[in-house]
């Protein structure tokens, strides 16, 4: 059997290529291995830039539809007893949505599986690719079919089967665990994503339907196994940071309702394109949640990849250039994602100080939040903005680090060399990204004058 695209996975990430590259008339065969939505937890939130292809696709309806609600930002509270700062997308970014990912599925599986060029198969396994030479042509699947394609389409998650088989390296790092959960109630900010911090991990709070909260909270490495043990913890460390209008309700919730535990991974690849095959979305590379830039991204990668391809079809040089462009874009947002988790955290002293300054930062002026939430949301991708950001928040900290010499000059100046140490690392390593990414276009544009 042939067709134009081959998709393997038929969550999110999946149909939303299949939607894309369909709508440049590309004939598409979805193959999922699941029938009906993964009952593990997935991710919920998406930034306007998301939202805006949605929306290019005719699937923002549906999902709205379906018992999405529009989210206009983020609100971040320092502490307990402390005000959230409130960060806004910019209008002319649009608001972001949060949706129950099983609906979402659902929704996003009816709406394309209608489409006359788009065939979706659910409850078929994806066990190897077909290759003729160096060019990958297609998959096989558990029953022995093969399905052969121009491209295929890898969108089978952050452990990807077939990125393995593909041969494409991926450095794993197990960072946290998050627990999940749902809580009936209304955030300070009603329509904000929120991040609660002051307990031993950041709390993810948002709106995912009418009157309903979605909790992901941080867990360390560390911390006890097992459920008693675990709503312990939560009652314990960090529902005293949860505002008070919504820490019975998170308390009834721990010990009434069931929650999930997931692992939180950084996944970093070198390579997601070869001749007749690309990587999408969590198959890619992926950062810890906190962000919320899962599906934002994979968003990215399907629009980049279907205006490539639609333009150019999906040759060797075409695929080669989603690879670089892709890494652009991802690379700068796998940067932020640790730092960020890193200052939320606050697990040593340099992290301590930057946090100290990243809250004084936004306090002093809607540009510096709007600065931020550019990176936050994916439209700005420049890593040398966010170096020249990260410089500002480093200058604001250490000022507040100076400040404290006169009553505490032997601890002041730990703090400082601990601040040093965090941003330098944090800095060589946007400059490094910055250098692969330029040496990566420069092999490209040497390539394509043969």
């Amino acid at each position: 059997m042939s067709r134009d695209v081959v998709v393997v996975g038929g969550g999110f990430a999946g149909l939303i290529a299949a939607a894309a590259l369909a709508q440049r008339g590309a004939q598409v065969r979805v193959l999922e291995a699941a029938v009906g939505p993964a009952g593990a937890f997935r991710g919920e939130l998406i930034h306007p830039s998301g939202v805006r292809g949605l929306l290019a696709l005719g699937l923002k309806a549906p999902l709205l539809a379906c018992g999405g609600v529009e989210v206009d930002g983020f609100a971040v509270s320092p502490g307990s007893g402390h005000q959230p700062i409130v960060l806004p997308y910019a209008h002319r970014q649009g608001l972001g949505l949060g949706i129950d990912h099983k609906r979402m599925v659902k929704a996003l599986r009816t709406e394309v599986g209608q489409h006359p060029e788009i065939e979706l198969v659910e409850g078929v396994r994806v066990e190897n690719v077909l290759r003729a030479g160096r060019r990958v042509v297609g998959v096989t699947t558990a029953d022995g079919v093969e399905h052969r394609a121009d491209l295929v389409v890898v969108a089978d998650g952050r452990q990807s089967k077939l990125r393995g088989l593909l041969g494409f390296a991926a450095e794993t790092r197990l960072l946290s665990y998050s627990i999940t959960f749902a809580v009936r109630g209304e955030l300070p900010h009603a329509r904000s994503g929120h991040v609660f911090l002051g307990a031993p991990g950041p709390i993810l709070a948002y709106p995912f339907g009418d009157g309903m909260i979605r909790f992901c909270v941080d867990v360390p490495l560390g911390a006890a196994k097992g459920r008693d043990a675990i709503v312990a913890l939560l009652i314990e460390k960090y529902a005293p940071v949860v505002p008070a209008q919504l820490r019975e309700s998170m308390i009834r919730s721990l010990a009434e309702a069931p929650f999930e535990g997931c692992a939180n991974h950084a996944i970093t690849t070198q390579q997601c394109a070869a001749p007749g095959v690309v990587l999408i979305g969590d198959a890619g590379g992926c950062a810890h949640p906190l962000t919320a830039s899962g599906m934002s991204n994979a968003m990215n990668d399907v629009t980049l990849l279907a205006e490539l391809v639609g333009t150019s079809g999906a040759t060797e040089e075409v695929l080669a250039e989603y690879q670089r462009y892709r890494y652009d874009f991802v690379r700068m947002r796998e940067l932020f994602t640790d730092s960020l988790y890193e200052v939320f955290r606050a697990h040593d002293e340099g992290s301590r100080a930057l946090q100290t300054g990243v809250f004084a930062y936004w306090r002093r002026s809607a540009g510096a939040r709007r600065a931020s939430m550019d990176i936050l949301s994916g439209e700005e991708v420049r890593s040398s903005r966010f170096m020249v950001e990260y410089s500002r928040v480093f200058g604001v900290s250490a000022l507040a680090v100076v400040k404290e010499f006169p009553r505490r000059p032997r601890a002041g100046v730990s703090r400082l060399k601990a601040l040093g140490r965090t941003s330098v690392s944090r800095l060589s390593e946007a400059v490094t990204r910055s250098a692969r990414s330029f040496i990566d276009r420069y092999r490209l544009e040497l390539r394509e004058l043969g």
